[in-house]
């Protein structure tokens, strides 16, 4: 391996930083130019996404190999890699319904996955407990973004989190009976 990779590259800047790139072929040579890199990147991605089946098959054929794969899933970099090349090994509402326990219990809320639609969005379903109408763990909009960067941590594949506030139920008065001899 070569001495100047960086272990601890954030996935994300990277994609940001080629999305910059990208714009900046667009302004500087215009719609004709973005095109022709965007099909370059698709073509290097096609390579790549060949590459990888033939290696990841070869791993786990070997005898004694059948837990490699999800174990290297686990890793954020390879688990997004194989996730953006559509093979990783948990299917994605598996991936977002495991990350939400984990910010739910920071933001003080109840979280559920709705589901993944077929565009790439996580509806996600939030309701306060225990906090009043309004919730707990910070603004709407800070709660929305703690869930959005634990689930496309998880499925870097989802494009858009999609939050529906629930009102928790108030909870039912119990009304029983009174013993004879207790008085009010």
């Amino acid at each position: 391996m070569s001495a100047d990779v960086d272990s601890d590259l954030d996935p994300h800047a990277v994609g940001e930083r080629v999305q910059a790139r990208l714009d900046e072929v667009e302004r500087a040579g215009g719609p004709a130019a973005r095109a022709a890199a965007d099909d370059a990147v698709r073509e290097l991605m096609l390579l790549h996404q060949a590459a990888l089946t033939r290696l990841l098959h070869g791993l786990t054929a070997l005898p004694g190999n059948a837990a490699v794969l999800p174990a290297l899933a686990a890793d954020e970099l390879v688990g997004g890699l194989l996730a953006l090349y559509d093979l990783h090994p948990v299917p994605v509402t598996d991936r977002v319904a495991a990350a939400l326990p984990r910010v739910a219990g920071k933001l003080g809320r109840e979280v559920a996955l709705l589901g993944v639609d077929a565009d790439g969005v996580a509806h996600v379903a939030l309701t306060a407990s225990g906090c009043g109408g309004g919730g707990c763990g910070g603004s709407a909009a800070a709660v929305a973004d703690a869930l959005t960067r634990a689930v496309q941590q998880a499925a870097p594949e989802v494009v858009e989190v999609r939050v529906q506030e629930r009102v928790a139920p108030a909870p039912l008065l119990q009304i029983g009976r009174r013993d004879a001899g207790v008085p009010a």
